[in-house]
């Protein structure tokens, strides 16, 4: 049995714990709990950090996990492939020394948001990363037209794009939310608030405009560094900038009539911005008024879960919510549809499939190649 050394820029250790606990579902661990229940593959969870200085030198090197890296390095002859779902964040090094044939284990990785310079204008740049992202035995792009937008910028042959690249939807666990649903049918009339929750690329400045002229309280949990800036808080508007644990916010958006997204983020860094909220919209069952992504997989309108708003559009958020808060009979078929959307096209299951199928598919060349070496020396 193959064994898949998970990595990450934030503790996997600490994922898994959470989940283990009951207080956070499997998709934040990436697929390691369905595939363990599967028993395909051996998915061991790499040490997060053992030596914190080596990040200070990497950090002043403009290398992420510096530490991270030097040591799955060391540790080359204990796993089979190496899985990093925040690619970029962690693997600058590893991808240059595989380059040179330094580092010779098959990386798997996921990728949210166009790598930096996809869309350089620079030849030269674009051609560097061109090098780098085939340097992934397997790219998993968790949006299709980022994946398009990605072969397109840089050129990269049907052929290549087609044996290392494929997509998927990262989507949320199929059992943990079970709890966090109502058993009483829900009622519009119920839900006396509605929530934004987030910190990247979050717009909470327009939101919160489009909210001084809406009679009805919006609840918004942040971090200090993402806390909206804005004098004249309207009355109406709480903003929570304390953290707070995912178990508890869940409460909180139990009882929201809705679930508010607002992005706000340039051309060149467009992705999949706004993905995890909306894993929280159908696991939970909420319509949503968000920011519109073209590069998401899920388009929320052609699916019947909310409506989208322009970018910066304060007029719009306001016209969207009182669509949404006018329309009872909407607001239940809302609510249905994201169940449907749920069950069938985004949850856990169906990621950790298509994960298992990269792993199969990386794997047999594994294979391939060991056999080819072993029939050379025995000739």
């Amino acid at each position: 049995m193959k064994t898949i050394l998970l990595i990450n820029n934030y503790s996997m250790e600490n994922a898994y714990s959470l989940w283990k606990r009951g207080v956070s579902g499997s998709h934040h661990v990436w697929g390691k709990v369905e595939l363990d229940q599967r028993g395909n593959f051996q998915m061991e969870i790499f040490p997060h950090v053992k030596y914190p200085f080596l990040n200070k030198v990497g950090k002043w090197m403009g290398i992420g996990h510096l530490d991270q890296q030097i040591r799955v390095l060391l540790y080359q002859k204990n796993f089979d492939i190496l899985y990093t779902p925040y690619a970029t964040a962690n693997t600058k090094l590893l991808l240059l020394l595989k380059s040179v044939g330094l580092f010779k284990k098959p990386i798997v990785a996921t990728v949210h948001q166009a790598l930096l310079g996809t869309r350089s204008k620079n030849a030269w740049y674009r051609k560097f990363t061109k090098k780098m992202i085939l340097q992934y035995d397997a790219s998993i792009f968790l949006s299709r037209a980022l994946m398009e937008d990605t072969v397109n910028s840089l050129n990269i042959p049907q052929a290549e794009a087609k044996e290392k690249f494929s997509s998927s939807d990262w989507g949320p666990d199929t059992q943990f939310y079970t709890k966090f649903r109502s058993s009483t049918t829900p009622s519009l009339k119920n839900h006396n608030y509605v929530i934004s929750a987030g910190h990247t690329d979050r717009d909470y400045e327009t939101l919160i405009e489009a909210f001084r002229h809406i009679d009805f309280r919006l609840k918004i949990y942040c971090t200090p560094s993402s806390t909206p800036k804005v004098s004249n808080l309207p009355q109406n508007v709480e903003i929570n900038t304390k953290p707070i644990p995912y178990i508890e916010l869940l409460d909180k958006y139990k009882d929201a009539m809705a679930i508010m997204i607002p992005l706000k983020y340039s051309k060149e860094m467009e992705g999949c911005q706004g993905m995890t909220s909306l894993q929280d919209v159908v696991a939970l069952s909420k319509p949503v008024i968000m920011t519109e992504n073209k590069k998401l997989n899920i388009d929320i309108e052609r699916e019947g879960l909310g409506y989208w708003v322009q970018m910066g559009d304060v007029e719009g958020w306001r016209r969207a919510f009182e669509k949404l808060a006018q329309d009872e009979a909407g607001w239940h078929r809302m609510c249905e549809n994201a169940v449907k959307v749920y069950q069938e096209k985004f949850n856990s299951t169906l990621f950790a499939n298509d994960l298992e199928q990269v792993f199969f598919k990386v794997s047999k060349k594994l294979d391939n190649k060991a056999e080819s070496h072993h029939s050379v020396h025995h000739r």
